[in-house]
């Protein structure tokens, strides 16, 4: 476990899903030594969806690589005596249990931090620690549409739920700044402190601009308002390919895609001569751009929009994204070592430190592969082990 930003780190997870193991996987991708805690029995659910010729699923991989893996059965009486003194040689505790179940196991907070006041605790939780809801079970999909994401995003009238996960990645991205935060804190001061992270806040943090334009102007922000203010177009080529151009504010985009299109009389045409004209006015210029982009090739397009500096970009599926040559150059695919399958290709970290370069490896552990090699970490031998396996703890 060494190099890396966070080598010297210890990080107890405790998860399941998406947002505590994706907050986990980035701390190990700096460096960090996280210990995943699985059940014995099964384990994260997340491990058996889709897995096909795997060990475990797609899901699973990308969200719990660069691990150690651990089986303890918290539930059991002998496993908080497994856990406290795993806890004793760690940095920072990560869960994301419903608020108070680690509190009723006898391994919360409270009791952490009697023992280890350098410890750093962060929850993640659908709703937050405290409130009307907090004992509710919490999902992406009811998160983003009670945090208002959907509303930005989704026709009203047919609600239909999209993915990716954006709740869930949200909590795990901005709990991941709170530890490095609370890490650097520590630095300073020798504590360590309490980290509450819900889906619920990040969710509606993201939506500063919607929520605080509502809040200081009393403007209800619609799914297609963030378009029409950033005079965002969507366009469809002569070869049925998509794509999108961004004027955003200032007039030399406008004014050069006037003359990129063959229409420089629409600078002088009172529907469009300023940004407000062309926001209010903003379903008759896409109409029209709409008509103008179907009479050339995209790649056609793209020559004239780059030679004119004008913002645009294709709207890449999944399987042409990564052979978008901007996509290939970020070196974001990276193939990992698999022992006795196949290797496994994934999308790579989000970010690049040169001084202290970000890993992918190792892969995400298997059920409890970890576990003899974590407790003899802890002063367990052999036939303490054997012991505890027999007695279900592990």
């Amino acid at each position: 476990m060494n190099g890396g930003a966070l080598a010297g780190i210890r990080v107890l997870e405790l998860s399941r899903y998406i947002a505590a193991p994706y907050a986990g996987k980035t701390l190990g991708e700096m460096g960090a030594d996280v210990i995943k805690v699985e059940e014995p029995d099964r384990g994260d659910p997340m491990r058996y969806w889709q897995a096909g010729d795997r060990s475990h699923s797609p899901q699973f991989a990308i969200y719990n690589r660069t691990k150690r893996g651990i089986t303890l059965d918290l539930k059991h009486p002998e496993a908080t005596e497994v856990f406290l003194k795993l806890a004793d040689t760690t940095d920072v505790v990560l869960e994301n249990f419903r608020p108070g179940v680690l509190d009723r196991l006898g391994i919360g907070w409270d009791v952490l931090r009697a023992r280890n006041p350098r410890l750093i605790y962060c929850s993640i939780s659908g709703f937050g620690s405290k409130g009307p809801m907090v004992d509710r079970a919490a999902y992406d999909t009811v998160i983003s549409a009670m945090g208002g994401l959907f509303s930005q995003i989704l026709d009203p009238q047919h609600p239909q739920p999209v993915g990716p996960a954006f709740s869930d990645l949200l909590a795990g991205t901005h709990a991941t700044q709170g530890i490095l935060a609370a890490l650097f804190s520590r630095e300073r001061t020798g504590q360590g402190q309490y980290i509450d992270a819900s889906m619920l806040r990040s969710t509606i943090g993201f939506l500063a601009e919607p929520g605080s334009s509502f809040l200081d102007q009393g403007e209800i922000t619609l799914n297609n308002t963030r378009q029409r203010r950033a005079q965002a177009y969507g366009l469809v080529s002569m070869d049925e390919l998509s794509f999108v151009v961004h004027l955003s504010v200032p007039n030399k985009f406008w004014v050069a895609l006037t003359n990129v299109i063959g229409r420089p009389d629409l600078q002088n045409d009172p529907r469009f001569l300023s940004r407000d004209d062309r926001h209010n006015n903003y379903a008759e210029l896409d109409a029209l751009l709409k008509d103008v982009a179907l009479t050339k090739s995209r790649a056609d397009w793209f020559d004239l929009l780059a030679a004119a500096d004008v913002p645009h970009g294709p709207i890449n599926e999944i399987e042409t994204m990564f052979n978008d040559p901007q996509v290939s150059h970020l070196r974001m695919i990276h193939e990992i070592d698999m022992k006795d399958q196949r290797p496994l290709r994934q999308v790579g970290p989000t970010i690049e430190m040169d001084g202290t370069p970000l890993r992918v490896e190792p892969s995400a552990p298997d059920h409890g592969e970890h576990t003899d090699e974590l407790l003899s970490e802890i002063g367990y031998d052999n036939a303490a082990i054997d012991r505890l396996r027999e007695a279900g703890v592990i």
